[in-house]
């Protein structure tokens, strides 16, 4: 079964952060086409299939739910719910940064 992806307020506000990103501060177009790209594919494998990416390595997002999908020097941070098909995308960051002091929400669906 197909499921339905939601992306937060907050994924796309990182999305557009970090498009303007490589885009104005890289100069890189081809950078910022290439994450667009690879975003949408990730969007489209979670769509087929959300368990394929493993739970977060953080032990409170991980009992919480949280797994976490690579997308070029990215996390996507997400949640399923199985029972309603739905997955909700909840912030897109950059791989070194030190996400457990990251805003994620308390309920994550």
């Amino acid at each position: 079964m197909v499921y339905k992806v939601h992306k937060s307020a907050s994924a796309e506000q990182d999305m557009f952060a970090i498009l303007d990103y490589l885009t104005e501060n890289l100069s890189s177009p081809s950078a910022a086409r290439r994450f667009y790209y690879s975003l949408l594919a990730c969007y489209e494998r979670l769509r087929l299939n959300p368990f394929i990416y493993q739970l977060c390595r953080d032990e409170e997002l991980s009992a919480r739910g949280f797994r976490c999908a690579p997308v070029m020097r990215y996390l996507v941070f997400y949640t399923t719910d199985e029972k309603r098909k739905f997955v909700k995308v909840h912030r897109i960051i950059h791989g070194t940064m030190d996400y457990s002091k990251m805003d994620f929400p308390s309920s994550p669906l």
